[in-house]
């Protein structure tokens, strides 16, 4: 253990035994148990608010819940001045995408989140902006208009280069007619909606942070790496897991209406997220993907797996249509 991490697990009121390190993270076997310590780029005002939904999720589901310092504090800095968290570890097995029970099991998961973390106005503590999508649909756009006027004034393209700008008007037409259609949507009503019900949503609910485990008490869920919570409604999150899932499983419809059938049992759509998830799902966003990546990277190399992807997307393309069609249209 180098001598930043001793310095930070010093300000907590445990005995390390030992540490080893985790994806992105430090476990440490402490006499209280397994935790974890990991590294918060966030802003450290919204931990508070983290701290209290986290305890709602308690009698339901298991979850990473911050600890305190022995000064109360939910963070501790090193000596370069960088922001660290202390969680409790939740432990099992990662959802699998590959197994069709896994996935509907962190679909309910999501759905009782959801609900407990919908938040009355008397308890909020923190002021965070709502995220709304169509910003980021208009970001993604722009920059793939950008990157086509790139492509075209190149003289030497590469066999990816020319692949790439073979599909492009394509995807740039539907990525151009969502975001119009989006922000045809209003924002004021989105954001009065998400501020009215007190609606936050894990922000990065993907199936690697769903964990299933046993305790004492028999088997239980586990979600995990809250600190990535915003201020928006379900359908984020949901939209999230169910294009990773789909992508996985060649936009099975099985699959799909497993998923909205394990999440709606629970928490049915208000219209308002209904409609901004079926344009978030409209939205090519593998594709943008594909050319932010290209775009930031080396142009001389570009790893085989870039080329695999889009020949993927191209594959999916009709399988995604018919599921589209089928249930978001």
């Amino acid at each position: 253990m180098n001598d930043k991490a001793v310095n930070v697990l010093e300000q907590y009121d445990m005995t390390v035994n030992r540490t080893f390190k985790g994806r992105g993270t430090i476990i440490c076997d402490t006499d209280q148990g397994m935790r974890v310590l990991k590294e918060y780029r966030g802003r450290t005002e919204k931990l508070e608010l983290l701290f209290q939904l986290q305890g709602r999720l308690k009698d339901s589901l298991r979850t990473d819940t911050l600890i305190r310092t022995k000064e109360g504090a939910l963070f501790v800095k090193d000596i370069d001045n960088s922001v660290y968290i202390l969680e409790e570890q939740v432990d099992g097995k990662e959802c699998s995408y590959k197994s069709e029970d896994d996935v509907v099991k962190a679909c309910g998961a999501m759905a009782k989140l959801h609900l407990k973390f919908m938040t009355p106005q008397s308890e909020r503590i923190c002021l965070m902006p709502v995220f709304f999508y169509a910003d980021e649909m208009e970001r993604h756009t722009i920059e793939c208009k950008r990157v086509r006027n790139y492509l075209r004034k190149l003289h030497n393209k590469t066999a990816f280069e020319r692949a790439l700008l073979k599909e492009y008007d394509y995807f740039l037409e539907k990525a151009v007619d969502v975001t119009k259609r989006a922000r045809e949507e209003s924002q004021a009503e989105y954001e009065a909606y998400v501020n009215s019900n007190g609606i936050y949503c894990h922000g990065d609910y993907q199936y690697h942070n769903v964990i299933f485990g046993k305790g004492s008490s028999g088997a239980y869920t586990g979600i995990v790496n809250l600190e990535h919570f915003a201020h928006d409604a379900g359908a984020r999150d949901f939209y999230l897991l169910f294009r990773k899932i789909s992508e996985k499983c060649d936009w099975s419809l099985d699959m799909a209406q497993s998923m909205l059938d394990a999440y709606q049992n629970r928490r049915v759509f208000p219209p308002i997220e209904w409609r901004s998830l079926c344009l978030r799902l409209e939205y090519p966003e593998k594709f943008w993907k594909i050319i932010n990546f290209y775009y930031n990277s080396r142009k001389s190399w570009m790893p085989n797996r870039n080329y695999d992807k889009l020949e993927s997307l191209i594959r999916q393309e009709k399988n995604r249509e018919k599921l589209l069609n089928k249930f978001f249209s």
